[in-house]
């Protein structure tokens, strides 16, 4: 499996009925997720059991709970936690989760309730994508040939959101889904950008291991203003 998954205290409201749109974006957060300590080692992956995946291990020696680098903490979901008053518009851009190397591209990812969801396999074997919401109908999607694609979609909001697959039992992935599109994923280097209205906002900060973090943050029209988040490796989650 991907990891511990460590519970999200943070709210996460329904969908808005019959609300007027919501603010526009006109403030940029900036930020990072640091790491301090050392970061703990991944599982390690044995695909022996598939030979396709087998000729594929050296790609993903082990699972991808913590990816440390330059002092900053990757795949965190960052969003905003206090009620979101207004309503928005679903993208109409699909986000994809793709099976590739016997492994789910990307590992974490955020987006908004009804967005479509491609869910796609690369690779000349079976895999499956089992989600296991709380909120959201579950789904368990078998793909036997090689560029298959289904499109699903998430209708309530949901963080996190678990996703794994049942015959490759090392892969896993989480989604975080949310009535708004204040939200977003920590690249490498614990690198992240949030486009915000102006206001005063609770921000959440949650990792499948280490749990979740807030901070209030107050911006004003067309600001700029940088947060930092830590997390170390004494941060337990739901461990």
């Amino acid at each position: 499996m991907a990891g511990v998954l460590a519970a999200c205290p943070s709210r996460v409201t329904d969908d808005p009925i019959d609300q007027p749109p919501g603010p526009a974006p006109t403030a940029t957060l900036t930020g990072r997720i640091n790491f301090e300590g050392t970061p703990p080692p991944n599982d390690k992956v044995q695909m022996s059991a598939d030979p396709y995946c087998q000729m594929r291990a050296s790609e993903y020696p082990t699972v991808e709970t913590v990816l440390v680098s330059e002092g900053g903490l990757q795949n965190v979901i960052v969003f905003v936690s206090s009620p979101i008053t207004g309503s928005y518009p679903t993208p109409s851009t699909p986000v994809e989760i793709d099976q590739r190397n016997c492994h789910y591209i990307p590992h974490v990812f955020s987006m908004m309730t009804k967005q479509p969801v491609n869910v796609k396999n690369s690779d000349a074997t079976l895999h499956n994508i089992h989600a296991y919401p709380q909120k959201n109908p579950g789904f368990n999607l078998g793909q036997a040939v090689q560029g298959m694609v289904n499109k699903v979609t998430f209708d309530s909001p949901e963080m996190p959101l678990p996703i794994r697959c049942d015959v490759h039992r090392w892969m896993g992935a989480f989604v975080g889904v949310f009535n708004h599109p204040f939200h977003t994923v920590s690249t490498k280097g614990g690198a992240f950008e949030l486009k915000l209205p102006a206001g005063k906002f609770e921000i959440t900060a949650w990792h499948e291991k280490f749990g979740a973090k807030t901070m209030m943050v107050e911006v004003k029209d067309n600001e700029k203003k940088d947060v930092q988040f830590t997390f170390s490796a004494s941060d337990k989650g739901a461990d």
